[in-house]
């Protein structure tokens, strides 16, 4: 991405971070989790995923993926976290990097979007390493079913990384709530 095309990303990241922090402080005020039996409300929520990532390209190549991440629930629609996702392939490991907004239009449905860095190593063909850092936006979905403070469910993302390449990254996420 060009260095204005960023500039606007991370201002419009800012801007939904600030807003979102707005709505959750005057929601909270209005509204409990409590007030919200049927509804399945932590305001933390940890969780640990397992699956793939393949890149959207002519040459795909799937590599294992793990993955963590944190929400903070500013109420029962919005939230803000951090994640890290590390894949591993034959001739290539990547790190990805993101905080963004989360959206549950629904209470087991949860939406992301934000900004964030991957960092790729490659193997050189006469031996060591190349790293190189790339900037990412990424957009997520999952769908979690709930026992209790457990939440397990199917994820899927796409990372729009650097100006050209696309991740498709899937899996299945394990949290739970506190």
């Amino acid at each position: 991405m060009t260095t204005t095309l960023q500039t606007r990303c991370a201002f419009l990241a800012a801007a939904l971070v600030s807003a979102t922090l707005g709505t959750g402080r005057a929601a909270a005020q209005e509204s409990h989790p409590d007030d919200h039996p049927g509804e399945h409300f932590h305001q933390n929520h940890v969780a640990l995923m397992a699956g793939g990532m393949t890149p959207l390209s002519a040459k795909s190549e799937t590599s294992f993926a793990l993955g963590a991440d944190y929400i903070r629930r500013l109420n029962p629609t919005w939230g803000i976290g951090i994640g890290a996702d590390f894949t591993f392939g034959d001739h290539k490991r990547s790190s990805l990097f993101v905080a963004g907004a989360t959206f549950n239009p629904v209470p087991s449905l949860r939406l992301g979007t934000g900004p964030g860095f991957e960092l790729v190593d490659k193997d050189m063909p006469g031996g060591g390493t190349s790293t190189k850092a790339y900037f990412v936006w990424f957009v997520s979905a999952i769908y979690e079913f709930h026992v209790g403070s457990l939440s397990i469910g199917p994820l899927v993302a796409l990372d729009f990384v650097g100006e050209t390449k696309t991740n498709l990254t899937y899996g299945l996420s394990a949290g739970t709530g506190f």
